[in-house]
């Protein structure tokens, strides 16, 4: 897991914030339904996919920086583990925002659980 932080480069600290961040107000919607939240979970998400492309063409940047700076005689090579290495942002964002989805698909559920059962009695 250290290794593939310190792949993804300094642009993998905003994501990780971000989306802890985003994690922990997807929960709190997933327990109590404010329909506040949700205003405040699109903005972040919104937020933490921007961050991670910046962050991801900031590391492809870095990758054609070295390759331009030097005589690499396995340029391809180089290459190849450079774009690998530089996707480390978007696989994490895309995780995190995945799972917070997830929560705000069960606090929607929940939701409109709950509203149905009112409308029952």
């Amino acid at each position: 897991m250290v290794q593939f932080f310190v792949e993804g480069g300094w642009g993998m600290y905003p994501v990780l914030m971000m989306g802890l961040i985003l994690l922990w107000a997807s929960a709190r919607y997933a327990i109590d339904t404010e329909p506040v939240r949700l205003r405040f979970i699109a903005v972040l998400a919104l937020a933490l996919c921007v961050t991670m492309v910046h962050a991801t063409w900031t590391c492809f940047a870095a990758v054609f920086h070295y390759l331009i700076q030097s005589a690499d005689q396995h340029f391809v090579r180089s290459l190849m583990t450079g774009l690998m290495e530089s996707t480390r942002p978007a696989y994490l964002g895309g995780a995190l925002l995945a799972i917070a989805l997830v929560l705000v698909a069960v606090g929607e559920y929940r939701s409109g659980h709950r509203e149905m059962q009112a409308l029952r009695t």
